[in-house]
């Protein structure tokens, strides 16, 4: 009697490592192919080579080290954000200088991960991730907003940390709509709007709608005046 495997409904996402740390690349990768919703496609321990790699593979996630032996992973990113599109890029690293956290925030990264945490927190930023979402550390929120405080221009640049979606949560929240009213709005789950509306205040450093409002109002998303 031969027996037929149901194929799984979830199609692994693919991934590329770009680490100098031979160690750390081989636990990464062995540590997302168990979990089965991943399947490392390419490594690299440089970074120029780690560019050509994504080009030619494209994968769906780039894990991406910042400290590498040619160019930074800065420079990675500048390279390969408009030429992959969709590309999503978790950052783990162990450096997490204000500076640097603005420059990957501007650069679009979707997540980051300090290599100190446990191995623990980058399963769960993968997995949020892989689900369209973002994951970033308190230690790097830190450091992206006392970057966005100290910068020589005068104008509020917290936007440049949110995504298009969560912009658009964003002002649906400050027009007096629930999650559960975002959500049919955006055609989306309550549990995605309620993950886009944590995220989006975690990031804007704020813990209420009022903030939110304050931001966007601000930021001229909306206003409570006229139509927006």
């Amino acid at each position: 009697m031969q027996l037929t495997m149901k194929p799984s409904s979830v199609k692994a996402k693919t991934v590329v490592i770009i680490e100098d740390q031979t160690a750390i690349r081989e636990l990464v990768s062995e540590m997302l192919q168990a979990k089965g919703k991943f399947r490392v496609i390419g490594t690299s321990a440089d970074g120029s080579a780690g560019v050509e790699m994504a080009l030619r593979l494209k994968p769906d996630i780039l894990i991406l080290d910042i400290l590498l032996p040619d160019i930074s992973g800065v420079e990675v990113l500048h390279r390969l954000r408009n030429a992959i599109p969709g590309l999503s890029v978790l950052v783990f690293s162990g450096k997490s200088e204000k500076q640097i956290a603005r420059g990957l925030v501007k650069e679009g990264v979707r997540g980051y991960v300090n290599k100190n945490s446990p191995l623990s927190e980058l399963r769960k930023a993968m997995d949020a991730i892989g689900a369209g979402q973002t994951w970033f550390s308190a230690e790097f929120n830190e450091a992206v907003l006392t970057a966005l405080k100290n910068s020589e221009s005068g104008v509020d640049q917290m936007a440049i940390t949110l995504t298009d979606r969560e912009r658009e949560v964003a002002v649906l929240l400050a027009k007096s709509n629930s999650s559960k009213e975002v959500a049919a709005l955006l055609n989306i789950s309550t549990k995605t709007a309620e993950n886009h509306r944590t995220n989006l205040m975690r990031k804007l450093g704020v813990h209420d709608v009022a903030g939110v409002i304050r931001f966007v109002i601000r930021q001229g998303l909306y206003d409570p005046n006229g139509e927006g």
